[in-house]
């Protein structure tokens, strides 16, 4: 297994709270400001920081999760039980690339020859 996968899986566990954090401090920082154009600006803010934490940090950490499992050589379903129909756009285009990049930078050396269409394969197992 890939101590560097490990590290990167609590660093990523960590920024989403961090992210988290920040934002409920902002939020108790619009409830004392009376000026409306300072309170746009921090829900500006609130709503970029939070996407990026929803979207960014979570879609990295389920592909370093999957990359994890697959080092390992636990199936598929072992590390995620099921997955939405809704979610196919994102699982093909955004974390199976990105899950194959972390394999193949993380792997044995035969995972080096791992192809998009290998990694779907062992997905839908």
């Amino acid at each position: 297994m890939s101590i560097e996968l490990k590290i990167k899986s609590k660093h990523l566990g960590e920024e989403a709270r961090i992210i988290r954090f920040e934002e409920n401090r902002m939020k108790k920082r619009i409830k004392e400001i009376k000026n409306e154009a300072k309170i746009a600006e921090l829900n500006g803010k609130i709503s970029s920081i939070c996407e990026h934490r929803k979207i960014d940090v979570r879609n990295e950490n389920r592909s370093t999760f999957l990359a994890r499992a697959y080092i390992q050589g636990k199936t598929y379903h072992y590390a995620e039980k099921s997955r939405k129909n809704t979610d196919d756009y994102t699982f093909n285009c955004l974390i199976l690339p990105r899950t194959l990049a972390m394999i193949q930078k993380y792997g044995t050396k035969e995972m080096r020859n791992l192809t998009l269409k290998d990694l779907a394969i062992w997905a839908e197992k």
